[in-house]
């Protein structure tokens, strides 16, 4: 309780905490029978940059303690911070899973890429001659 900030609120319903610290209680709250398996879904939701520290120090020790963790997040630099490995998906289909490495290997041109330039160039849809590229305008005439 004291390390995510919870021990002074430990007599407030969870309704009134405020949407950081409701985060901070359910993953604390996950935390307490020690899983094997962690699913963490956008885990730095509502957090401030203190809280965010605490959440990633938190998820690095479990996994060095041998826990397996799924970390779910639009947040590429943390994905980068925190993970070994990536699935990345678009519209529900799998486009690369593999180490970060593979993935920059597979998606930018000099393996140095960000997660951000990988990401965009493993969803890119191919352009198809019988319909414009994103951001074409098109129209018909009266």
């Amino acid at each position: 309780m004291k390390r995510f900030e919870l021990y002074e609120k430990r007599d407030t319903l969870s309704m009134e905490l405020s949407r950081g610290m409701r985060q901070k209680l359910a993953i604390s709250s996950g935390y307490l029978h020690d899983p094997a398996l962690i699913l963490l879904d956008e885990p730095l939701t509502g957090l401030d940059p203190m809280g965010i520290r605490v959440m990633k120090e938190s998820i690095r020790e479990r996994a060095q303690a041998g826990a397996a963790l799924m970390v779910s997040s639009h947040l590429l630099t943390l994905v980068e911070d925190l993970c070994t490995h990536v699935l990345i998906m678009a519209k529900g289909t799998q486009k690369f899973f593999g180490t970060l490495e593979e993935a920059r290997d597979a998606f930018s041109t000099d393996g140095e890429g960000s997660l951000e330039d990988v990401f965009f160039s493993a969803t890119q849809e191919p352009e198809s001659p019988a319909s414009p590229g994103p951001g074409a305008i098109t129209g018909t005439r009266p």
